[in-house]
């Protein structure tokens, strides 16, 4: 590797201008890589959501929910499929295994459902599969002080959006909440009956009235003309006026009115509104996004003030330039920490000019190669920076160091730098691709773990690589002009650290010992530990519920409503809250689709209020709500902050299932940990079953008739203000209670009947909603438990699980399996183990080429045990778990670890040349001691900043307080272990060759202890 450094010792000038452009280029790339809150990662599952027009569950789930259940069934890579089936719509859940192609399944999935045949009025299903890269950048509402009709949809759609879609970098701007209206048509039985009108012909009242048609071409005036039948339809008047016989016009048979959707409810503090979603292109800057679209809004406002109010909510623009920010000045602060360190033990401000100028210019080059690469700048990416900005000037440091402990009185010719740097270079080579080696897999790893994983390793490798690169060429080169005027003074080495090495080697047996005890400490203390998810303590906006008993009268949930938001609004500490209830059709493209009898609360919270405290008081309020159960979390990125374990039990026996599920609800109770258990059982709904006579009667004509009487019938379309507008024929009797149903006069070839004389009508409780998974009825047990201790609890209830399966207590039939965050979680660590086995692979083989000996390289990674129970015990003191952040401490402590044992071995064999074992051992911990302390303190302080980094409720917390903890400890801890463990170890492996070289060399040595 010296060939870079001669390079650069005859090409100065080369050099010199090779650092202005880098960084130069380097600051450009910073200021113009897309910014954005996370990188692209598609989530595990893919949801399909469909609503249904006036039918219950229980056919919701026969018509819509089982032919889409048969229709994927073969889709390649499926886990399984969870559905939740209610009144009016179905939503399902598909989960895949983690090596899955998710856009290639969600492809095979629409077309497998375009060939199902769904009933008349079902809406065709959304297929969604989420991604980060989708996640909106501003969200905002436009309140309206009086009902949103077509009028104001007209102008929102035709005048607004355009406005937010013309900003250069927006991507896609969607709506949710718009409630279309309808023409509604009240026809009077006795005045229809009195005109003589059949109720047939008001089923095609508006069939060819509503219309264009093209006749063709004929020749007028000596030219071809097109000829353009067409009838128009565009005002409530006009559908009045429409004629149905010679002297009986719409209107004296019928009431005609417009009427909203009554089945959902979309408020924002209270008022009607329409929720805009803005989500920014691939090459779009979301900090510019935010800034610009918050322009427009106040230029909106401006311009339609009086007709309604636009208000931004939520802009992650704010919230990308806040984190990275943050992390910037973790980069600096950790950057500033690393140059005291250095200067410390050096005590020269141009040696640590020299060393620490691999840090902005390993920045600036890696900042160059992420824009190659096309990496955006996110909290990931930053992070791998703030976690390897120590790790940048170990080489420089090493290198460093050498030539001013070898300078003495000596020229600084250039081939005294080439012969100082070549001492150095191979360990310094090594350690880097060791450390680079532990990242890179990080590419392997599968899923959506690998996209979010991925830009932090590839940011890491790229700067690691540039620090080498710089160490090798600019600092020699620096080293050569800026060293001839650097006194050296003499360094003392300490007698401490050489008589404990000594003692040690002559000991070895209390080395071996400890070695030992690590060992099985780190992996007792593993097993101890709790393992969990990350947890995100940080609050965006408070996520609040109130849930109704399947049956619930709209009217009351409504009421309910109005009471939480004035709750809401009496708090000076939320902000703007919104509130989503009932079944709307806008919700299946985000395949959010909710239980009619829920409504969701987002409360945004003013800055500095304590979101913890505000929950706590608004749980309190639960008397409030009769009927209903509220509950109230904190919530980020990812939803609500709870974390739950979830177990699924199926089977084909509705008792079975239910014994199961409370066997499995009570284990959980007694398990540590758990906070609440929970089902997914709904109370039952009121049902009426008409069963016909099929000797008298068709089944299904008898239901197309039975909704034709009691509910609005779709019969066709008009243009009402712009907008194509619904047009239904209300009911023709109304229906209070089961009597009524039986005294329905139904119209037959035969005359009209009483519904009681051709059917049985029996009352019954049914579910409100259905739960399946995988074709199967199943309950779902969840357990909120303590975000530390998920995967102990998630282990301790598979215990228990297996041993019901292996005494079948559930009988035949009947199964339970765990599920949900709790598998995720748990496949996370398992996959980051994987990976960090792989990573200690390629290390020993890199060591093994580079040290050409295997016995050197066996002691080399000796040091990583003694890491592990450093982390493990930082942890410990932290009160911290093992979750997928600290896992990724742990992987990276592969790499960094032995960078220290490399540079000791490295010496060690190159004095092997012309000293004895015991000598070159000693000869080289005491010259390495100094740059082996600079490094990991350098690193160590470099991380500080991370323990005490504000969490941002909106990112995922990968590189956190987790990491930064399992990386400071397991490092000190390691550094200080190694410098004796791996001499001791690296003898022992050398024992006979030592032990004569002892003999031979004195008598008395050989009564020394080895």
């Amino acid at each position: 590797m010296t060939w870079f450094t001669k390079w650069a010792l005859r090409n100065r000038a080369a050099v010199v201008f090779s650092v202005i452009v880098s960084m130069i280029f380097g600051i450009f790339s910073y200021t113009t890589i897309p910014m954005e809150l996370m990188p692209s990662a598609d989530q595990p599952f893919i949801t399909v959501s469909t609503v249904g027009n006036g039918l219950d569950a229980v056919t919701m789930d026969e018509q819509v929910t089982q032919p889409i259940e048969k229709a994927i069934t073969g889709i390649k890579g499926k886990r399984n499929v969870i559905a939740e089936t209610g009144n009016n719509f179905t939503q399902m859940t598909i989960t895949f295994e983690s090596d899955t192609d998710l856009k290639e399944a969600k492809q095979q999935i629409q077309e497998n459902i375009s060939m199902v045949n769904l009933p008349n009025g079902v809406m065709k299903p959304y297929v969604v599969l989420l991604n980060t890269s989708q996640i909106p950048i501003v969200q905002l509402g436009l309140t309206f002080d009086k009902e949103i009709e077509n009028k104001e949809i007209s102008l929102v759609e035709n005048e607004i959006l355009p406005q937010f879609k013309n900003i250069k970098g927006v991507g896609n701007v969607m709506t949710y909440g718009r409630k279309n209206q309808q023409v509604m048509i009240k026809v009077d039985p006795a005045k229809l009956a009195a005109a003589q009108i059949s109720l047939e012909k008001m089923y095609t009242l508006l069939q060819g009235k509503n219309a264009t048609v093209a006749i063709g071409e004929q020749t007028l005036e000596n030219e071809a003309t097109s000829i353009i039948v067409t009838g128009k339809i565009d005002s409530l008047a006009d559908v009045e006026n429409l004629q149905l016989n010679a002297t009986t016009k719409l209107k004296d048979v019928a009431e005609v009115s417009m009427e909203k959707d009554t089945n959902s409810i979309t408020h924002m503090n209270g008022k009607n509104y329409i929720h805009l979603i803005i989500q920014k292109d691939s090459t779009g800057n979301a900090v510019t996004v935010g800034k610009q679209v918050e322009e427009v809004v106040k230029k909106i406002n401006k311009d339609y003030k009086g007709s309604f109010n636009a208000t931004v909510f939520l802009n992650l623009g704010n919230t990308v330039l806040d984190s990275i920010n943050a992390m910037t000045r973790e980069v600096l602060m950790g950057a500033l920490f690393a140059t005291l360190i250095i200067w410390l033990f050096l005590k020269s401000f141009r040696m640590t000019l020299i060393t620490i100028v691999s840090i902005p210019l390993s920045l600036c080059i890696t900042m160059i190669l992420l824009s190659f690469l096309g990496v955006t700048l996110n909290i990931l990416t930053l992070g791998g920076i703030a976690v390897s900005v120590g790790r940048l000037v170990d080489d420089s440091i090493v290198v460093v160091e050498n030539i001013y402990r070898r300078k003495k009185e000596k020229v600084l010719t250039p081939a005294f730098i080439v012969d100082s740097v070549k001492e150095v270079s191979a360990a310094v080579t090594s350690s880097t691709l060791t450390t680079v080696a532990v990242f890179l897999p990080m590419m392997l790893a599968s899923g959506s773990l690998r996209d979010l994983i991925a830009p932090f390793a590839i940011t890491i490798t790229c700067s690691l690589l540039a620090s080498l690169l710089v160490s090798l060429t600019v600092v020699p080169m620096l080293s050569q002009r800026m060293m001839k005027k650097v006194k050296i003074k003499e360094h003392k080495n300490g007698s401490f650290y050489p008589k404990v090495l000594r003692w040690s080697l002559n000991h070895k047996w209390l080395p071996i010992l400890l070695s030992v005890v690590v060992i099985i400490s780190s992996i007792g203390l593993f097993a101890a530990m709790p393992k969990g998810s990350v947890d995100q303590k940080d609050s965006a906006y408070l996520s609040i519920w109130l849930r109704y008993q399947n049956g619930t009268e709209f009217k009351e949930i409504e009421n309910g409503i109005k009471r939480m938001e004035n709750l809401l609004s009496e708090h000076k500490d939320v902000g703007n809250y919104i509130v989503l209830a009932g079944t709307n059709a806008d919700a299946a493209q985000f395949g959010e689709l909710q239980d009619p009898n829920q409504a969701q609360f987002m409360a945004f919270v003013k800055e500095g209020t304590d979101s913890a405290k505000l929950v706590r008081k608004l749980r309190n309020e639960k008397g409030q709500f009769p009927g209903a159960e509220l509950t109230a979390n904190t919530a980020g990125l990812m939803g609500e902050n709870k974390t739950t374990v979830s177990v699924d039990v199926i089977g084909n026996n509705e008792d079975d299932i239910n014994r199961a599920a409370d066997k499995v609800k009570k284990t959980f109770e007694g398990i540590d940990g758990v906070k609440k258990v929970e089902t997914n059982e709904e109370d039952q709904k009121p049902t009426v079953t008409v069963t016909v006579n099929p000797t008298v009667a068709n089944a299904q004509q008898i239901s197309q008739s039975i909704r034709g009487m009691i509910e609005p019938a779709v019969i066709g379309t008009v243009e009402i203000d712009g907008r194509s507008t619904l047009v239904k024929l209300g009911a023709l009797q109304e229906i209070k209670s089961a009597d009524d149903l039986n005294n329905l006069q139904l119209m037959t070839s035969e005359g009209p009947v009483a519904l009681s004389s051709i059917a049985t009508i029996k009352e019954s409780n049914e579910p409100g909603t259905i739960y399946s998974k995988d074709g199967h009825h199943y309950l779902q047990v969840n357990a909120v438990v303590d975000p530390k201790k998920m995967v102990d609890v998630a282990g301790e209830i598979n215990k228990q699980l297996a041993v019901w399966k292996k005494d079948n207590t559930f009988g035949v039939g009947t199964s339970a399996e765990i599920t949900g965050a709790a598998m995720q979680s748990s496949d996370d660590l398992t996959e980051l183990a994987k990976l960090a086995l792989f990573s200690i692979g390629i290390v020993f083989i890199i060591l093994l080429v580079t040290l050409k000996s295997f016995r050197a390289s066996i002691a080399i990674l000796l040091s990583l045990p003694l890491a592990a129970i450093g982390s493990l015990l930082g942890l410990v003191v932290s009160k911290s778990s093992i979750d997928i952040s600290s896992g990724i401490g742990m992987l990276m402590l592969v790499g960094i670890v032995v960078t220290n044992a490399i540079v000791l071995v490295d010496r060690i064999r190159h004095n092997e040349e012309t000293m004895t074992i015991r000598e070159a051992i000693m000869e080289a911990g005491t010259v390495r001691l100094r740059p082996i302390l600079m490094t990991a303190l350098a690193t160590v302080f470099a991380m500080v900043p991370l323990l005490f980094a504000h969490q941002s409720a909106m990112s995922m917390n990968l590189v956190s307080k987790g990491l930064a903890v399992v990386v400071i400890f397991g490092l000190l801890v390691s550094t200080f272990l190694t410098l004796i463990v791996i001499p001791t170890f690296y003898e022992l492996f050398h024992f006979k060759k030592a032990k004569k070289q002892r003999q031979l060399s004195s008598p008395v040595s050989s009564e020394l202890n080895v």
